[in-house]
């Protein structure tokens, strides 16, 4: 696990917005006997180095990307300085399950 805490902000670009919009008030057209979506979905994914990621659902429920950002070291260190500088203690199954798989550092 990475020691170090990002802070980050992101716009959502208007065209991600249109797209939410869309997938809440048009049917799929691979499935049109299916009501449209009822509501829209935000996906932020956080990986090591600080990379943050952004994806929409359309209409069909596929993840489009919309924006990627670079996060900066948060200068007050975890729980923005509430905690002394530590962080809170990993449970066994997540370092076991790292140790065993490792983090896919490359995939981003």
């Amino acid at each position: 696990m990475e020691p170090k805490t990002y802070r980050a902000w992101i716009d959502i670009p208007q065209g991600a917005r249109e797209i939410m919009h869309t997938s809440t008030h048009q049917r799929c057209a691979q499935t049109p006997e299916k009501a449209a979506r009822f509501t829209a979905s935000v996906i932020v994914g956080l990986a090591p180095g600080g990379i943050v990621q952004v994806w929409v659902r359309d209409s069909c429920n596929n993840a489009i990307k919309v924006a990627r950002a670079q996060a900066d070291v948060e200068p007050l260190g975890p729980h923005l300085g509430k905690s002394g500088g530590n962080y809170y203690q990993q449970p066994e199954a997540y370092r076991r399950y790292i140790e065993k798989y490792g983090i896919p550092y490359g995939s981003w």
